[in-house]
């Protein structure tokens, strides 16, 4: 027979996993718009100025460090929150 907190803890889980793949998919999409951004940027360089391909070349590079550098600086923000969380909760 279950207890009334192994609902609740299982309901704490499903929660906290829906909390992690909301994450992911943002950090995803992110990253995927940055590396997006930069190649149509660095296409449009190369086709309004002949210097095909190395403005898509430049650019796709500097679309994807702008992509790592926004996972990380997410990626610490979410740490930060998380360890807050933990602070609070263990005060209570």
């Amino acid at each position: 027979m279950r207890k009334k907190n192994d609902s609740h803890s299982d309901q704490g889980n499903s929660m906290r996993l829906l909390d992690i793949v909301a994450i992911a998919g943002s950090l995803g999409l992110s990253l995927f718009v940055c590396i997006c951004v930069g190649v149509a940027i660095g296409r449009f360089i190369d086709v309004y100025t002949g210097t095909s391909p190395w403005g898509l070349i430049l650019f796709s590079l500097i679309g994807a460090v702008s992509g790592f550098w926004t996972l990380y600086k997410k990626a610490v923000s979410y740490e930060r929150d998380e360890s807050r969380r933990n602070r609070s909760s263990s005060r209570r």
